[in-house]
Parts: C-alpha cells; sequence; structure tokens
C-alpha cells in the first residue's frame, strides 16, 4: 500500500489535476499515509525532529533574502557587475546603459549565482537571482534564446551546481551534516574540490550548449543609484552574509542549531529595511513562498512510508552491492543513483533515504557522493528540488514557461556532466587527502 500510494501521490504531482497546488497533494498523502496506518505519528514526529532545523533554516534564508533584495542590495551588486564588464557607458532618462561582452557578462552572472548559492543556499539565490534577471534583461516571450531566457536557465541550474561548499549552502547539506554530526570545518574540506570542479564544469557546458546563442554584445540597462543604498547599508548587508558561514561554524563546534544563526541574521536584516521604510513585515511574509516547506513536510511523511514497507533494506542492499566494486565505481555509482532517485522524489526525501541507508556503514566519501548527487543530479525533473520549484514558481508569475521537453533535454545534459565534474573532484579529495 505504501508504494501504491507513493506512486499516487508522485503522479498527482506531475500531473496537478485541476491546477491543485504541490503542497496540497504532498499534506493530502501524508494525510492518508498516516489514515492507512502507513505511518503513525511517531513516524512523523520522527520526520519533524530530522527536519525541523533544516526548515526554520529555509524559512529564514527566505526571509533574509527578501528583506536583502527589498533593501536593494543585490541591485547594488547587480550594478557593480555591470560597470565592471560594461563598455561605453552612458546615461540616459532610463537609467545608465551598458555595453556588455556577453562572454563576460556570462562568467561573472554565473559565478555572481554561485556566489549566491554558497552563502545564501540554492532557495534563497534562486529567489534573488530571478527578479533579477527580469531587471536586466528586455523580456521577449517569444524567443526561447532570447538572452532573458538563457541567463533564467543559467541561474536556475547554478543555484543547485554550487550549493555544496558549506553546510548551509543546501538544506540537504543540514540534513546530513545534523545526522553524521559532520564539524563546519570538516564538511568545507570535503567539498572544496567538488564544488570548484562543478562550477567549473557549468560555466563550460553552459557556454557550449547555449552561451554561444547570445550576441556578441549585451545592451543592458541599470535604474540603481548610488543613493538607494547607503555606504553603511552595503557594509551592513555584507555583514551578514558574512556572519552566516562564520555562525554556522562556531554554531556546529557547539552544537547549536544553525537555524538560530539564520533566525538572527534574518531579523537584522528585516529591522534595518523597517528602519529605511523599505518592509512591511506582513506584506513580507505574505509574499514568501512557504508553500514549499509544506510541500517537502509532506512529501518526506509519504516516503518515509517507503522505509516502514522495507524500502531501506533495498537501498542498503544495493549500496552495498556497489561499495564492493571499489572506491572509484562506489563513488560514481552512490552520487549518480542518488542524483536518479531525487529527480524522482525530489532531494529532500531522497538524502533522508539515504542517510538512514549510509549511517551504519561510517564512510564519509560516500555521504558526501550522496549529498552530489542529491545536490546535482536533483536537477533531472522540476520537482526534484525546492529551488527548482521556487524557480518556476517565479517564472510563472513572470508569465515565462519553459517547455517541458527542453528543460528535460538540457537537464540531461548539463546534470549529468557537472556530476561526473563534482564526482571526480570528490574521488581527487579522498586520493589526495585534500
Amino acid at each position: 500500500m505504501a508504494y501504491f500510494l507513493f506512486v499516487v501521490v508522485m503522479l498527482l504531482i506531475y500531473i496537478r489535476p485541476f491546477g491543485i497546488p504541490f503542497w496540497a497533494i504532498s499534506i493530502f498523502g501524508a494525510f492518508i499515509a498516516l489514515l492507512l496506518g502507513i505511518v503513525n505519528l511517531h513516524d512523523v514526529w520522527f520526520v519533524w525532529i530530522m527536519v525541523w532545523d533544516s526548515t526554520l533554516v529555509l524559512v529564514g534564508l527566505i526571509v533574509l533574502t527578501l528583506t536583502l533584495e527589498r533593501i536593494l542590495f543585490f541591485d547594488f551588486l547587480a550594478y557593480k557587475i555591470l560597470c565592471f564588464t560594461g563598455e561605453n557607458r552612458e546615461s540616459s532618462d532610463k537609467g545608465r546603459i551598458f555595453y556588455c561582452k556577453s562572454w563576460k557578462l556570462f562568467i561573472f552572472l554565473v559565478l555572481f549565482g554561485a556566489f549566491l548559492a554558497i552563502f545564501l543556499a540554492n532557495d534563497g539565490a534562486i529567489l534573488v537571482l530571478t527578479p533579477l534577471m527580469f531587471a536586466l534583461f528586455p523580456h521577449k516571450r517569444e524567443n526561447f534564446y532570447a538572452p532573458l531566457i538563457i541567463f533564467l536557465l543559467f541561474m536556475g541550474f547554478i543555484s543547485d551546481f554550487a550549493s555544496n561548499l558549506f553546510v548551509l549552502s543546501n538544506l540537504t547539506n543540514i540534513l546530513t551534516a545534523s545526522l553524521f554530526a559532520i564539524p563546519f570545518v570538516e564538511f568545507m574540506r570535503f567539498m572544496v574540490l567538488p564544488q570548484g570542479f562543478a562550477i567549473l564544469a557549468s560555466l563550460l557546458v553552459f557556454w557550449w550548449f547555449l552561451g554561444v546563442k547570445l550576441p556578441q554584445t549585451l545592451v543592458l540597462t541599470s535604474h540603481f543609484k548610488e543613493e538607494f543604498l547607503s555606504t553603511f547599508g552595503i557594509y551592513f548587508c555584507f555583514f551578514l552574509l558574512a556572519l552566516l558561514p562564520l555562525c554556522a561554524g562556531i554554531g556546529a563546534y557547539f552544537g547549536i542549531p544553525l537555524s538560530i544563526f539564520v533566525g538572527l541574521c534574518a531579523s537584522l536584516a528585516v529591522c534595518y529595511g523597517i528602519k529605511l521604510g523599505r518592509i512591511a513585515p506582513l506584506k513580507l511574509l505574505k509574499e514568501s513562498p512557504f508553500s514549499v516547506v509544506i510541500f517537502s513536510f509532506g512529501l518526506f511523511v509519504v516516503v518515509f512510508g517507503l522505509k516502514n514497507a522495507g524500502f531501506l533494506e533495498i537501498l542498503q542492499f544495493g549500496i552495498s552491492k556497489i561499495v564492493a566494486q571499489g572506491q572509484f565505481l562506489s563513488l560514481f555509482g552512490i552520487g549518480f543513483l542518488s542524483g536518479f532517485g531525487s529527480s524522482i522524489i525530489n532531494n529532500l526525501p531522497m538524502v533522508m533515504l539515504g542517510d538512514l541507508a549510509l549511517r551504519e556503514m561510517e564512510n564519509l566519501p560516500l555521504v558526501f557522493a550522496h549529498l552530489l548527487g542529491c545536490n546535482i543530479g536533483s536537477k533531472l525533473t522540476p520537482i526534484g528540488s525546492l529551488a527548482t520549484l521556487l524557480w518556476l514558481v517565479s517564472l510563472r508569475r513572470y508569465g515565462v514557461f519553459i517547455p517541458i521537453f527542453r528543460y528535460f533535454a538540457l537537464a540531461c545534459c548539463w546534470s549529468v556532466v557537472v556530476l561526473f565534474c563534482a564526482l571526480m573532484g570528490l574521488y581527487c579529495s579522498c586520493i589526495f587527502g585534500f
């Protein structure tokens, strides 16, 4: 019955009959699982104990990023990027015009997206990057290869591809680091090379597939003015971004939940936004896409029913067969298995199942291979990660729709290549002891 319910819930999520929201389907599935005895209240409580910290971290990051957007901090960063990459600048009534070399702007925006994904997590990054792309590029719905669509695709994918370095860079990282008690510095040490390989691979594969379709020069307009954000405001925002990884490291050492520090940074940002008169707290909360949090929790409960039905034992048996093939094949096997599983059931439930299956093996490299698969391989389908769901919700709000078959074609090419390179970075870390 657990398998049947899971299949039905996933089909409903993909089909979405009558436009039913994702979160309503997953919560309904969790309620049916509880009603049929597939899970019990103790299981629901166990799931909440596992995910409460990461859930609150996501809430805090959503509030923080939306606040920084209202403060115009990211407009400031985009303006500085245009100043650095633009040529032949001139002013007009509509703002400041920049003539930017496409390759130069492409590199900076991908690195900028990676920066946001590392410090604000993949979900926070996508909440900022999507409106930022609409602000930078003219909106041309009729052309799939318009610069706006191309850069939206770049940013949508880099937000997950680059969310590996810190514990706070992805909710999957937080869940895993908490379950295995991985220190912040140890986590970063394992992920430095995979993160570097993933970003470099992203730059190359993005440009190879779509970047070459950009015009040589882009004409962009920025409406940002220096007086929009004071020097104090700029330093304050950078201080908050630097405070996140610093506090995460301190909190991990003393066993303090990460959500406390993220909540503190979000609160400071909101207070500053209120002082500037740019934040209305109730309106901010109303506009925050918290439905994805409800969606993930409901799906967690449904997938936990698979564990009760013996799926975890099947998964452990498969992992043991893969591990017997040696370190190289085991890292790549676990990574791609986790990536495929994440694309089917979402990376948060998949990371929970994989973590539980790997918990008794005491093999950290396999745990990080599992994480890379969940973070990068999840982009194979639109429901693979919360960041992708947030991205699609934002695109619909602006009236942009990515054809599903084109998404699958690009996702298969990009995700497979980037995941392979990231796993190669992890293998190098294990071999050379980085």
